[in-house]
């Protein structure tokens, strides 16, 4: 099953110390293109409603069809002269993200922005974390160092902050407001960008201590911010959560950080991640292997900042664990559509590399009249034979534990496999998933759908995060090292005389 949270890779790279040379790499097929007619915007406008009507699972689920109806009205009465591609990009985004669905959005919004970036663009260095009724700095943000690491937002441009964050919203596919803030963690920048275009400075109020203080924040290049940055930098980022990596934390403790559950070493082209598994297979065989052979009674896994995949990558490490035959939804229900029949005929004529299993899904979808709803039958996946590993397991999640990284944390938690330590997940635990594409003739942009819903392994089909077993708090915005893993730590070394 596919599941991704593809814009949260392009997003998060925004934080990371090798965004400048990604967005060197970027691309937006439109970026210099000219202007689309109002005709032709109308025509992609008014496909790509009746193409989400007919190929979304559920495209009410959270919005009546009278919302949507009157939503879509409103939205076209604004296409009236020629738009600019990017521009309309952002209005198909937002027409597409009122449908509070994860995982149903329009990637070239995102791409636009990391476009102009490439081409000299700037960027309004305003990084957020929302932690209950405050919303923090999480880097410094002018060039004087006034606003810091952990001060408290108060208004952007005299507009109260959480007036912004409602304003925002409605450019992010996400089912709840939780999910729409950890994804503002990685994306701010963009979304005021989305919402206002390019700004020289906005003027932002803050609480610094015991103090209020009003500064005018500047745009900057990319190496204007990396300037900034090395001028007032924060806590080191000890982990690169999109690595896979085995090793023992201390005697009779180990951890895996498997990694997205994608091919993160082959390249792909087109708007979906590789899905062919044996290198990342290879690596889980080995460090359990490894695991065994330590002797170890404990293994952590970690979760944190993993964007998701498909269940063909995190089942087989599942099973080197599990103590019954498993799967990861109680239910799965599939929407046969012509969309989804169009990209699956994309996908074999491509070559790109098709598990058995999908190759299964996409041989049942054939069989089905388009506008169907049908249960899929999971296959049930057996633990591993000996040797495998009999010790406790902890699953080690956060916020942004995405799409497939919550599905495994609620697999283990509802089978009883382990427990789960840190943050309820931003994303849910019984969803619309399994995303297909579809390519707008006229602007050329690509839409993302979910043709799926499943249900968590407990039946709980509510719209609700996996919560954890053992909570950790998130830490401090400017906390040094790796606060949540040594909490874990202490809760692991603390029950190592009992069962979990």
């Amino acid at each position: 099953m596919k599941r991704v949270m593809a814009t949260v890779l392009v997003m998060s790279s925004l934080l990371s110390p090798g965004f400048e040379a990604s967005a060197k790499e970027a691309s937006s097929p439109h970026a210099s293109a000219a202007a689309l007619s109002a005709r032709a915007v109308r025509s992609d406008f008014a496909l790509l409603y009746q193409t989400l009507q007919e190929a979304h699972f559920n495209l009410y689920a959270h919005r009546s069809k009278a919302e949507y109806d009157t939503h879509y009205r409103s939205l076209l009465a604004t296409i009236e002269a020629p738009m600019d591609p990017v521009a309309v990009a952002i209005l198909f985004q937002k027409f597409v993200a009122y449908g509070r669905i994860g995982h149903a959005r329009i990637d070239a919004p995102v791409i636009a922005f990391v476009s102009q970036l490439r081409g000299g663009g700037k960027i309004l260095p305003i990084f957020i974390r929302v932690d209950g009724d405050r919303v923090l700095l999480t880097q410094t943000a002018d060039q004087g160092g006034s606003l810091r690491a952990g001060a408290e937002i108060v208004s952007i441009d005299g507009v109260p902050i959480r007036q912004v964050l409602e304003r925002l919203s409605g450019y992010v596919s996400a089912e709840r407001p939780y999910m729409a803030y950890a994804q503002m963690e990685e994306s701010f920048p963009v979304l005021l960008w989305l919402d206002r275009g390019p700004l020289d400075s906005l003027s932002v109020t803050a609480r610094v201590g015991s103090t209020m203080k009003t500064v005018s924040v500047k745009a900057v290049t990319l190496d204007q911010r990396k300037a900034l940055t090395a001028k007032f930098p924060g806590p080191e980022q000890l982990v690169e959560f999109s690595d896979r990596e085995y090793k023992v934390l201390e005697p009779g403790i180990a951890y895996l950080r498997p990694g997205p559950f994608f091919n993160t070493e082959q390249s792909n082209e087109g708007p979906a991640p590789s899905y062919e598994a044996s290198a990342f297979r290879t690596f889980i065989d080995a460090s359990f292997s490894k695991l065994i052979a330590s002797g170890a009674t404990d293994l952590l896994i970690d979760l944190r900042n993993n964007p998701g995949g498909d269940n063909s990558f995190s089942d087989p490490m599942i099973a080197w664990f599990a103590d019954r035959p498993f799967r990861f939804a109680s239910s799965f229900t599939l929407k046969a559509s012509a969309a989804t029949k169009a990209d699956y005929s994309r996908q074999r004529v491509a070559g790109v590399p098709i598990d058995p299993d999908f190759l299964r899904q996409i041989d049942a979808e054939e069989k089905q009249p388009n506008g169907t709803r049908y249960t899929y039958e999971l296959p049930i996946v057996a633990p591993r034979a000996e040797p495998r590993f009999h010790g406790r397991v902890w699953l080690l999640i956060n916020r942004h534990s995405y799409s497939n990284a919550a599905s495994v944390a609620a697999l283990v938690q509802d089978y009883g496999f382990g427990k789960v330590l840190g943050e309820e997940t931003a994303d849910v635990a019984s969803n619309y998933a399994s995303v297909q594409h579809f390519t707008l003739p006229l602007t050329g942009i690509v839409v993302t759908y979910p043709k799926s819903h499943f249900v968590r392994p407990n039946g709980n089909a509510e719209v609700a995060g996996v919560t954890p077993d053992f909570p950790i708090e998130p830490p401090p915005v400017d906390a040094s090292g790796d606060v949540a893993l040594s909490k874990a730590l202490e809760i692991i070394k603390a029950t190592a005389d009992r069962p979990i």
